[in-house]
């Protein structure tokens, strides 16, 4: 694993497919100082920045773009149900026998 600073580069599963591995940096959660300065002194307050993961590349295995695989491990898409997934299938043409 290469490390540089608080960033290291880690293998994902595609919540997609969960098959194939991804390629992704991890920041990790950490302390951060925030201080204000007046006159009469300086204060300082201390805030804890939340964790990070950056996916540097598209799944292999499905195909999923890294914007998809991204929005979906900062929780802002939810994963597609099996009802959905036979529907958009269906709709492609393509054979609907699938395993999950």
């Amino acid at each position: 694993m290469v490390e540089v600073g608080r960033v290291s580069l880690k293998e994902l599963d595609c919540p997609f497919c969960k098959k194939a591995k991804i390629k992704a940096n991890y920041k990790e959660s950490y302390m951060q100082a925030n201080i204000s300065r007046i006159s009469a002194g300086k204060k300082v307050k201390y805030s804890k920045t939340p964790e990070k993961w950056e996916v540097l590349e598209d799944c292999p295995q499905c195909g999923a773009r890294k914007k998809d695989i991204q929005d979906m491990y900062d929780g802002k898409q939810k994963p597609e149900t099996r009802e959905e997934r036979l529907k958009r299938l269906r709709a492609s043409g393509l054979p609907t026998q699938i395993e999950m």
